[in-house]
C-alpha cells in the first residue's frame, strides 16, 4: 500500500510509524478504518469525526502525498520527556487534498502543499511502564500493560510492547509556502508560455502592419515579419512573463503574510514566557506538549455529540455551536493571553487558531476561527505525558475504566472528575 508523487514514496515496508500513520489516515474518512499507530485518544477523536460525517450522510476523502524537500527523510522538532515517556515532533512535507461528497455529488475540494506534523510518544524503558494502564487495542478494556503482554483478561489477546508503543498522540497540517525546483518551473511555465504566445502574435501583427511589402515582395515581407515577431515575442514575452510571475508571487506572499499578522502578533513570545513560568513548577513542561493537549481536547469537544459529558470539559452547554463542523484543522498557533496561580492551581487563557469546515446542508464552507479557551491544572502534580481519559483508575475503588465513554465508574458508580490529573477546560468561546 503506498501513495506516491514524482517517484517519492511512502510505504509500510519502510517500517516508519510516520509513514504508516499517514497511509492509514488516507483511508479513515472514507471507510472509517482508524490508523493502527494512533493513540487511543487520537482514535477516539477520529471515531467522533467519522460518526459526524456519517450522520450527515457525507463522505470525505483524504489524499496525503509526499512532496518537497522533506518528503522521505523527514525532520525532527523539539523533544520532551518525563521519567517514563519520551515525546518527539516529526514532520515532513506533503500535498494534502480533501474532498467531501454527499450522494456522490462533490460539495468541497481543496488541495494545498503542507507540512505534516506528528507527535510520537514512546516508553523509555518497557519494564518501567509495566504497571501503567492501557486500553486493550482489541476489545478496549482497561488493564495494566504487563497484563496485556500476558494476555488480555477480557478477550485473551496477547500484545508485545512494540504493538503498544510508540504511538502518534496528535497530528496537524500547516500550509507550506515553499516550492520545489520542479514546482517553481511549472509555476513559471504557466505564466511565461501564454505571455510568449501573446507577445509573438502581437509582434508578428505589428511587423506585418508596420512594414511595407514593396521592397522584397509580399512573401518576403510575411516571412521576415514572422521571424522577427517570433524572435522579439519570445524574448520580450519570456522577460515580461517572468516579471508578471514574480509580481503575482510577491503579492501572494504579502497577502498571506497580511492574513497571518494578527496571529503572529498575538502569539509572539507566548511559548517562551509560559514555558519559563511553568518550569518553576514542572521542570519537564513543554509548550509544544501543552499546545498539543489543548488542540486535541478542543477537536474532541467539537465532534462530540455531548461535550458536557467529557471529563476535561466543564465550560457549560455549547448548544449547536459546533454541530455542523465536519472537519477541523489546526492552524499552528496557540497564543497565551494570560495566566495566574491561585493556591495549587494555574489558570490560563489562550487563543487557538483553527480552520473549520461547516456543512449547511447544501454546501461546505470554510471558516477561520479563533477560539478562546480557559483552562486550569494543579501545578503541584507532575505532568504525565501518557495521560489519557481512555484509561482511568477510579479514585474511590481503584477499578480501571474508559472515562471517554462513561463518566461514572462501572464498578462503584463514582463520578470521575479529572480534577488534579490533567488540564481541564473551564470555558470555551
Amino acid at each position: 500500500m503506498n501513495r506516491q508523487n514524482d517517484n517519492l514514496t511512502w510505504d509500510k515496508s519502510h517500517h516508519s510509524i510516520f509513514e504508516n500513520f499517514a497511509l492509514d489516515l488516507n483511508g479513515f474518512a472514507d471507510a472509517g478504518s482508524y490508523p493502527s499507530d494512533a493513540s487511543q485518544d487520537v482514535k477516539y477523536g477520529l471515531e467522533l469525526q467519522y460518526k459526524r460525517l456519517k450522520d450527515k450522510k457525507l463522505k470525505m476523502k483524504y489524499g496525503i502525498v509526499p512532496r518537497g524537500l522533506l518528503q522521505n527523510s523527514g525532520s525532527y522538532g523539539k523533544q520532551w520527556s518525563d521519567d517514563k515517556y519520551i515525546c518527539r515532533m516529526e514532520y515532513r512535507t506533503c500535498c494534502l487534498s480533501r474532498s467531501i461528497y454527499r450522494d456522490n455529488k462533490k460539495l468541497y475540494e481543496k488541495e494545498q502543499n503542507s507540512v505534516f506534523y506528528q507527535m510520537i510518544t514512546n516508553a523509555k524503558n518497557p519494564s518501567a511502564v509495566a504497571d501503567e494502564l492501557y486500553s486493550c487495542p482489541n476489545c478496549g478494556a482497561v488493564s495494566k500493560i504487563a497484563v496485556l503482554q500476558s494476555g488480555c483478561p477480557y478477550c485473551g489477546t496477547f500484545f508485545e510492547m512494540n504493538e503498544l508503543y510508540p504511538k502518534v498522540t496528535n497530528y496537524f497540517f500547516i500550509k507550506d509556502s515553499g516550492y520545489t525546483e520542479k514546482e517553481i518551473k511549472r509555476s513559471i511555465g504557466k505564466v511565461i508560455f501564454p505571455c510568449i504566445a501573446f507577445a509573438i502574435i502581437a509582434y508578428v501583427l505589428y511587423f506585418l502592419l508596420a512594414g511595407s511589402p514593396e521592397d522584397g515582395g509580399e512573401v518576403t515581407h510575411i516571412v521576415t515579419s514572422t521571424i522577427s515577431g517570433i524572435l522579439g515575442g519570445t524574448v520580450c514575452g519570456a522577460i515580461g512573463g517572468y516579471m508578471i510571475w514574480a509580481i503575482i508571487k510577491l503579492c501572494s506572499l504579502f497577502a498571506e503574510a497580511g492574513k497571518s499578522i494578527p496571529m503572529l502578533v498575538n502569539t509572539a513570545g507566548s511559548a517562551g514566557r509560559f514555558e519559563s513560568f511553568m518550569k518553576q513548577y514542572s521542570p519537564e513542561f513543554s509548550y509544544e506538549y501543552f499546545s498539543d493537549k489543548v488542540v486535541s481536547m478542543i477537536k474532541t469537544i467539537i465532534f462530540s455529540e455531548r461535550p458536557d459529558d467529557l471529563p476535561y470539559y466543564g465550560g457549560g452547554a455549547l448548544g449547536s455551536r459546533f454541530q455542523n463542523v465536519v472537519e477541523s484543522l489546526y492552524s499552528g498557533a496557540v497564543a497565551l493571553k494570560q495566566y495566574r496561580v491561585e493556591g495549587d492551581y494555574c489558570y490560563i487563557s489562550t487563543d487557538v487558531y483553527l480552520e473549520n469546515l461547516y456543512d449547511n446542508g447544501s454546501r461546505i464552507h470554510t471558516n477561520k476561527e479563533t477560539i478562546r479557551v480557559e483552562l486550569r491544572k494543579n501545578i503541584r502534580r507532575p505532568i504525565d505525558f501518557n495521560f489519557s481519559i481512555e484509561r482511568i483508575q477510579c479514585k474511590s475503588c481503584g477499578a480501571s475504566f474508559n472515562a471517554a465513554r462513561m463518566r461514572n465508574c462501572p464498578h462503584c458508580g463514582t463520578r470521575y472528575e479529572i480534577g488534579d490529573d490533567d488540564w481541564m477546560i473551564t470555558k470555551l468561546n
